[in-house]
């Protein structure tokens, strides 16, 4: 059931890939439009289905420091996504690196056709040109949603979501 409701969500939030992605570098003052994806409407009623489970209210951003935060904040704990916003393509790779390095590096996974990894709560991490994309799933119960999934499971179905709103972006 959890893979029928994530395959029609991501039916419905981009059309076909690209035949030769070209990265797309968004710095500035303000959050890009592919940041923001990660708290629109939309998006909260996707994970809505997904998972099962509905947010306590409605979730609020904030941006700071080139990060743009969205905390889902449900009855039994929060999951927070973010996205880091990177000057230089150097220097994403150095974040990531430092992401690896602080929160553990539990083991890659693919993600629509770019690799993050795993970390050592179940958060999810990677990268997309200059942005690097975090779901945080480590204040989840092990086992949540409806059905119930594991949270290293929901961080990778979750990232796979927004990099598929993302395309084309």
């Amino acid at each position: 059931m959890l893979v029928a409701a994530s395959a029609a969500v991501l039916a419905g939030c981009g059309g076909s890939a690209p035949t030769k992605p070209s990265p797309r570098f968004t710095y500035g003052p303000t959050p890009s439009t592919s940041a923001r994806m990660i708290c629109r409407t939309e998006t909260i009623d996707d994970i809505a289905v997904v998972l099962g489970v509905r947010t306590l209210a409605r979730p609020a951003s904030s941006w700071s420091s080139h990060q743009y935060t969205c905390p889902y904040h449900y009855a039994d704990g929060t999951m927070t996504l973010w996205v880091k916003a990177l000057p230089t393509l150097p220097a994403t790779f150095t974040y990531v690196a430092t992401l690896r390095h602080e929160l553990g590096d539990a083991g890659a996974f693919s993600d629509d056709g770019l690799t993050g990894f795993t970390t050592t709560n179940g958060s999810a991490v990677t990268r997309k040109d200059n942005k690097v994309l975090v779901v945080e799933v480590g204040q989840l119960p092990a086992i949540f949603g409806k059905p119930a999934t594991s949270r290293a499971d929901i961080a990778i179905l979750i990232t796979n979501i927004i990099l598929e709103c993302w395309r084309g972006d």
